[in-house]
């Protein structure tokens, strides 16, 4: 199973189609990889709020996914450009078995997509009174309050569902209960023209405070995401497609 003679006709459109459909699958790869290390980069905090490593889980999924696509995609160029069989029966094994996990996991995420918004809720709402800047040197209470102090600057927002429910997190928080007069933290506060943080966090204003909750804009973020790695998944499993169904003919038309 070496080398096959010239191909000739039909045989080298396929050929020439299969180098076609790898060589946008090798693009496809690197951009599911360029979309999961933008996602461990740009919303790691996201995985502390969520309170799950899922998030995580799933952005180093795409990055090990995408360079294996890449991979495999290259192989299945060299296949097609010297006409070796044993290169094309091995790239259509790998590529059927990535097929399969994709669309797979497609499938669980689709059929799990409305639990997302209930657990979600639940996560945030019990994050705030239980460890948002209560005071302590507890790692869990530090990497909550980081992770909460930066979405709601990026976010432009304030709390799950706005200023008000901070009024329970002031109840459980010794450092926020009467005489101290501040009812929001630093974060919700809106930024003066040299980037400084108004002084919000006693009267609450709009014009000095962002009072619209966080978890509108979270669970968007969470939808954008997936809707992205959706679709560049269905994009690159349509072409993986037609790959296995290129690399099948074209190792037929090889004597």
């Amino acid at each position: 199973m070496g080398h096959g003679t010239e191909l000739e006709g039909c045989g080298k459109c396929i050929k020439y189609t299969m180098f076609l459909s790898n060589f946008l699958i090798l693009f496809g790869g690197i951009a599911v990889l360029a979309v999961g290390i933008w996602t461990l980069v740009e919303h790691a905090y996201l995985e502390t709020l969520v309170g799950t490593n899922l998030y995580k889980a799933s952005a180093v999924i795409l990055v090990i996914t995408g360079s294996i696509v890449s991979v495999i995609s290259f192989l299945g160029c060299m296949g097609a450009v010297k006409e070796v069989k044993c290169l094309l029966l091995t790239y259509f094994i790998l590529m059927f078995g990535i097929f399969i996990t994709m669309l797979v996991g497609g499938i669980l995420a689709y059929a799990f997509r409305d639990k997302v918004k209930e657990i979600l809720t639940a996560r945030l709402l019990a994050s705030v009174p239980e460890a948002y800047n209560n005071q302590t040197q507890n790692p869990r209470s530090l990497a909550i309050t980081e992770a909460w102090d930066l979405a709601q600057r990026k976010m432009n927002c304030c709390g799950v569902e706005g200023n008000a429910g901070y009024a329970v997190w002031r109840k459980m928080n010794k450092g926020f209960q009467p005489p101290n007069p501040n009812v929001v933290p630093r974060a919700c506060c809106k930024l003066n023209s040299d980037k400084t943080p108004m002084s919000c966090q006693a009267t609450p204003t709009e014009k000095n405070a962002h009072l619209n909750g966080c978890f509108p804009k979270i669970l968007q973020t969470i939808t954008d995401s997936g809707t992205v790695v959706g679709g560049v998944g269905v994009g690159i499993a349509f072409v993986m497609l037609l790959g296995m169904i290129f690399s099948m003919a074209l190792f037929k038309a090889i004597i």
